[in-house]
């Protein structure tokens, strides 16, 4: 295995990812700063300033599953090792760097890094297949130990360190192994002799070993051992505990254990028990003594004896769960987690994430810090009213809870509102706002699968007249509620806009029948309407599109029919996971292989977003939102949320507020200008001071870019130009001003 680093990573323009740092799993102390491994990538923290810095997928991580994080201090670089295999250092500059030597190595089927060490030059890489020795000034790898003595080929080994002239490591369940270092390269098996029972040193399971100024430290069962140069092993005075972390720098050793506590023996020889401080993980010595926790819970902590304890990591969501997304007006809510299996609950106590992108902070609706009460955890479903600001979000067992700008505003449950209980509570699956400003509510199990809240708090329910346990909600600007039925297909709802006379309701249903709407599958996971009041269909067999829905209820009534792209329908046999349209009528498609960016009628291609070709967190993208006003694209997976910066916001009545971002603009810069505020399928004609026509563009949606070039894709001379808008019959009309400078 023999590879070179790959080189500098760059941060990439366009996505932000909105990922939880609550959960901390390893510290590296380097000078004045503190690198924390979170599962949503890894926090920078000044000791000095207290600021934070969060590196992410987007600014320039492998990914988001770091499993360990090391400072060498002779390069004074910071090396983080991934679940995958891959490895980032952070150069003296704060630069990433990425060696993907053991990620791209295709002999193993775990390639998770478990933990580091370095001496003489060389980083000992303790991984689930064995050591990996990487020279660090080279900037390749030496050589691999993949047999461990007796052990099978490719043994799991979850630590190591070297001192007493022996390369040790820690196997787990088969214990501690040692090798002469006076061997230059110890990919031989019988150069490995074995530890675990002998010397004084007992069988049994062991995940942390570490060396301090000589002394070798070895964690087996819940006992810490220790080992004096030219010694036996013997009980060390470290406390009997349930440890899940070991370690040692600087001179300090240091571990937590899992009643929530922490230990540190000090250089000086002091030692501190601790076991009041939360969910702790890891620990580490910063300067001047102070501790800095890792807590699962919490995310990252300072205590500074004589001080106290303080939280020092960034806002963020508790965790990374995504069950769905909601933006607007650059307001962003994630509910995340509600239903476990086919209809159980999770009992998620992790609150409402709320985002406000004008303010750049987290803010998070739960229980624990308020104000949440009566319903407060399982959260499944949301939607945000466009006009009020209002959101509403769902939850799979407790009721509704009602939201205004990120702060609390009501609950509804049985006891409060017109609510109706179903046979296992309120198991909201869907919540949708129709143009009247009714509020739609689907249940699950329930006597009234579809209920009604008008903006004068009169409540109306609805019963089906067959069977029907609904997993989803949409509505059209027809009036009818497209309601996904569990494993069944759709059934679909008019109530012709009189939800109080029961009189004149009508009910649809449709699955794979001829006749009855010919979807692909009757099991469906999403439905969206575009632009041009088609309705859009996700399944498990790809997506289909019911192209008149107003012909629902007539004789005329026509099947759904798939988008062909290359002779085959669209995405044949992949799961839909969700469908978002933006401002330019295209859609934004989640599957499991990453999400897919289609045009207006689903025949051609734009954009395929994965894992591998972008800072995609997962390519099993769960849920997909747009934001109307800014065109962001928010995409929610099992490793949290992520959002590409598109270029579509939504059509505007007029161009009333027409404008540039940025303006001024310099005229040698890489990024467009955006030129936002029209009316979908605008043209916009930009001129000189003048009056020369220079270039002309058609919208997209209510904005479209501009590269800076003129007509003839030469760059256009620093100076003041006009940008003149309306549709293709005049309408809407608007003009605006922006300066193009040079540097």
């Amino acid at each position: 295995m023999m590879a070179q680093d790959e080189g500098l990573v760059a941060p990439v323009y366009g996505w932000h990812a909105y990922t939880s740092h609550r959960a901390v799993f390893e510290i590296a102390i380097a000078g004045d700063s503190a690198y924390a491994i979170t599962a949503g990538g890894l926090i920078l923290h000044n000791l000095n300033t207290g600021v934070n810095k969060v590196f992410t997928t987007v600014e320039g991580l492998s990914s988001t599953d770091p499993s360990a994080v090391y400072y060498e201090p002779t390069s004074k670089k910071v090396f983080v090792g991934f679940k995958d295999g891959s490895i980032n250092y952070f150069d003296p500059d704060g630069f990433v760097h990425i060696i993907t030597d053991i990620e791209r190595n295709g002999q193993f089927t775990s390639k998770r890094i478990n933990h580091f060490f370095s001496l003489d030059g060389l980083l000992y890489i303790a991984t689930d297949f064995g050591v990996v020795v990487y020279d660090i000034d080279a900037k390749e790898t030496k050589y691999s130990v993949t047999k461990i003595a007796a052990n099978p080929t490719a043994s799991f080994v979850s630590a190591v360190t070297a001192t007493q002239g022996r390369l040790w490591i820690a196997m787990g369940s088969r214990g501690i192994w040692s090798a002469d270092m006076g061997n230059a390269n110890l990919s031989q098996p019988s150069l490995w002799q074995q530890a675990s029972g002998l010397s004084g040193l007992s069988l049994g399971n062991s995940l942390n070993i570490c060396s301090n100024k000589g002394v070798l430290f070895a964690q087996v069962g819940d006992t810490i051992f220790q080992k004096q140069p030219n010694q036996n092993w013997a009980t060390s005075t470290f406390p009997i505990e349930n440890w899940n972390y070991f370690n040692a720098s600087n001179g300090n050793v240091y571990g937590t254990f899992r009643r929530s506590g922490f230990v540190i023996r000090y250089a000086d020889g002091n030692t501190i028990v601790d076991s009041t401080y939360g969910k702790i993980k890891c620990v580490a010595v910063a300067k001047y003594g102070d501790a800095v926790i890792g807590d699962s819970l919490e995310g990252l902590e300072r205590i500074q004896f004589g001080v106290g304890f303080s939280r020092i990591g960034p806002a963020c969501p508790r965790n990374n769960n995504v069950e769905d997304i909601a933006s607007a007006g650059g307001e962003l809510y994630i509910a995340p987690k509600g239903r476990s299996g086919s209809s159980s609950r999770a009992y998620d106590k992790s609150g409402v994430p709320f985002f406000d992108l004008h303010k750049d902070g987290w803010k998070v609706l739960d229980y624990i810090d308020g104000p949440l009460t009566d319903v407060y955890q399982d959260f499944y479903c949301l939607t945000i009213d466009s006009a009020t600001g209002r959101c509403f979000v769902g939850s799979w067992g407790e009721g509704i809870i009602e939201l205004l700008h990120g702060e609390y505003v009501r609950s509804y449950t049985a006891s409060n509102s017109g609510l109706h209980l179903g046979l296992t509570g309120h198991l909201v699956s869907g919540l949708e706002f129709d143009e009247a400003g009714n509020l739609w509510i689907s249940q699950f199990l329930n006597d009234f699968p579809l209920q009604c809240l008008t903006p004068e708090g009169v409540w109306h329910s609805f019963a089906s007249p067959s069977t029907l346990n609904p997993l989803g909600l949409t509505l059209d600007e027809l009036g009818n509620k497209w309601l996904i039925s569990s494993g069944v297909g759709i059934a679909v709802f008019n109530d012709n806009y009189t939800p109080a006379d029961p009189r004149d309701d009508q009910w649809k249903t449709l699955n794979t029948s001829y006749g009855q709407g010919s979807l692909p599958n009757n099991t469906v996971y999403c439905i969206a309407q575009d632009h041009d009041l088609q309705i859009w269909i996700g399944t498990s067999e790809g997506v289909t599109i019911m192209y008149d829905p107003s012909l629902l209820f007539t004789n005329d009534f026509q099947d759904a029919a798939c988008p062909i792209i290359e002779g085959y329908c669209l995405f044949r046999d992949q799961q839909v996971n969700d469908i978002a349209v933006d401002g330019y009528n295209r859609k934004w498609i989640a599957t499991e292989n990453g999400v897919f960016l289609v045009n207006l009628d689903g025949t051609s291609l734009l954009k395929h977003f994965t894992v591998a070709n972008s800072p995609l967190l997962d390519d099993d993208v769960k849920t997909v939102a747009v934001d109307p006003s800014t065109g962001e694209v928010f995409f929610g997976t099992a490793k949290g949320v992520i959002s590409y910066i598109g270029d579509a916001i939504a059509g505007q009545l007029d161009a009333e507020n027409l404008y540039a971002y940025p303006n001024p603009a310099f005229v040698d810069q890489e990024t467009p200008v955006m030129i936002k505020g029209m009316r979908r399928y605008s043209k916009v004609k930009i001129a000189t001071a003048s009056g020369r026509l220079v270039r002309e563009l058609d919208s997209q949606g209510g904005e479209v870019p501009w590269d800076l070039n003129d007509a003839f894709g030469n760059r256009i001379v620093p100076g003041i130009y006009l940008m003149m808008v309306s549709d293709p019959e005049g309408n809407g009309a608007g003009i605006a001003k922006i300066a193009i400078l040079e540097k």
